[in-house]
C-alpha cells in the first residue's frame, strides 16, 4: 500500500478509504498546510487515492481473483480486531460477496465490541416493553437507551410533488421501482433533470467527479434549450426501456445481487433489481454523459402548434459570429492561436496523447 508520500512521524490521524483498503496514514499540522500550498504535492496525493479507486472495479464482479483477495484480508482484519473474543466473528462475518452492501471504514466499532465492558447479544428480540427488551429466548435486557437504525429509502420519489404529463406524479412512474435514462431524465416530465437520481452513485470510483459530469450534462441540455428555442426536451421512453435492460443485464454479473440487503435496491433494501449504482465503473460514467445522444429525445419548439414546424434553424441569427461583433474579447482568427489548433496524431485522431489519457468519443 502506497503512503501517499506522507511520513509516519508526522503521524496524528487520517483514514482514507481507498479502493477496498484502509490507508491509515499520519496528518501532522505542516502536513496538512503542504497539501493546501503545494499544488504539485496536493496533485500527486489525489492522483495515487483516484488511481487505486478506479483500479479496484473488479472487485464489484462475482467470483473475480480481486473480490477473493478481499475476502480474505477482510477476514483476517476482523480477526484481528476481535482477537479477545474471537467467538463473535462467527456472528458478525458475511456471507455474502464484499461490496454487496456499502463498505465503510468503521473505526473503532470492533474494538469496542470486544471490550470487557461490551456485552455481545446476538438473540433475535422479540419486543420491546417499559424500559426493557425481551429476546427471543424469553430473557430480559433492562436498558437506559435504545437506539434504532432503521435505514432510509434510497429508491423513494422526491419528497416534494412532482407532476409530468397526463397528470402522472413521479410517484406513480417509479412503481414499483424507478426506471431513467442514464440516471438523469425519465419520460413523461419533459424539462426535468435530476443528479444523484436512481442509479447516480457508484460503487467504486469518485463520486464528486461523476456529480459534476451530471452538472455539466444538465448545463449543456439547458444551453441547448436556450440556443434552440426549445420548448419542452423530453427523453423518449424507448430508451428509458434501454437503459433499464442495460441495467438488469450488467447487474447479474457483479455482487450486489447476492443475499444481502442494502441501500443499493429496490423494495426497501431487498428487492432484485439495482436501483442505487450506475451499471459500470465511475469512469464508464463519465464518458457515457461526457457527450449527450440529442437523437435520443423528443422536442417541441416555439412556434410550433403541433400540426406544423416553425424554422428549426432560427439559431442561425443573422450571419455575424460573436466573435465579430465583441471585438474587444473576441478573436477574429481564433483558428491560429496555440491552445486552440487541434493537431491529431498519425494516421488516427485517437492516437492523439490526451484521447490515450481520456478515451477518444464521438
Amino acid at each position: 500500500m502506497k503512503t501517499l508520500g506522507i511520513e509516519s512521524t508526522e503521524c496524528k490521524a487520517l483514514e482514507i478509504h481507498v479502493g477496498y483498503s484502509i490507508l491509515t496514514a499520519a496528518v501532522a499540522p505542516e502536513q496538512k498546510a503542504r497539501l493546501s500550498k503545494d499544488s504539485e504535492y496536493y496533485l500527486n496525493f489525489r492522483t495515487i487515492i483516484e488511481r487505486d479507486a478506479n483500479s479496484v472495479h473488479s472487485l464489484t464482479l462475482k467470483n473475480s481473483s480481486l473480490q477473493k483477495i478481499a475476502r480474505e484480508d477482510f477476514t483476517a482484519l476482523m480477526q484481528e480486531k476481535l482477537a479477545k473474543k474471537p467467538h463473535i466473528l462467527k456472528s458478525l462475518l458475511p456471507s455474502f460477496s464484499v461490496g454487496c452492501r456499502r463498505l465503510t471504514p468503521g473505526p473503532g466499532y470492533l474494538e469496542a465490541l470486544a471490550e470487557d465492558n461490551v456485552d455481545f447479544i446476538d438473540t433475535p428480540i422479540s419486543f420491546a416493553q417499559g424500559r426493557s427488551l425481551v429476546l427471543g429466548d424469553g430473557e430480559e435486557k433492562e436498558l437506559d437507551i435504545l437506539v434504532c437504525a432503521t435505514g432510509f429509502q434510497a429508491s423513494a420519489p422526491p419528497p416534494f410533488p412532482v407532476t409530468g404529463t397526463n397528470s402522472q406524479t413521479m410517484k406513480e412512474k417509479f412503481e414499483p421501482y424507478a426506471e431513467t435514462y442514464l440516471s438523469v431524465a425519465t419520460d413523461g416530465f419533459p424539462n426535468y433533470f435530476m443528479m444523484l437520481g436512481p442509479n447516480a452513485a457508484i460503487g467504486t470510483g469518485t463520486l464528486t467527479t461523476m456529480m459534476e459530469m451530471t452538472g455539466d450534462y444538465i448545463i449543456k441540455c439547458i444551453r441547448k434549450l436556450q440556443k434552440e428555442n426549445i420548448l419542452s426536451m423530453e427523453v423518449k421512453a424507448r430508451r428509458v426501456k434501454d437503459f433499464s435492460e442495460v441495467i438488469d443485464r450488467y447487474f447479474k454479473k457483479t455482487v450486489y445481487l447476492d443475499q444481502c440487503s442494502s441501500w443499493y435496491r429496490s423494495n426497501g433494501g431487498k428487492g432484485d433489481r439495482i436501483t442505487g449504482l450506475w451499471p459500470g465503473s465511475a469512469l464508464h460514467a463519465m464518458e457515457c454523459l461526457r457527450s449527450p445522444r440529442w437523437e435520443d429525445f423528443d422536442y417541441v419548439y416555439e412556434g410550433e402548434d403541433g400540426q406544423g414546424e416553425c424554422n428549426r434553424l432560427g439559431w442561425l441569427g443573422n450571419g455575424w459570429s460573436v466573435a465579430q461583433i465583441d471585438r474587444e474579447g473576441g478573436e477574429i482568427a481564433h483558428f491560429l492561436q496555440p491552445g486552440l489548433v487541434d493537431i491529431p496524431a498519425e494516421p488516427f485522431p485517437e492516437d492523439t496523447l490526451m484521447f490515450k489519457q481520456r478515451p477518444f468519443s464521438y
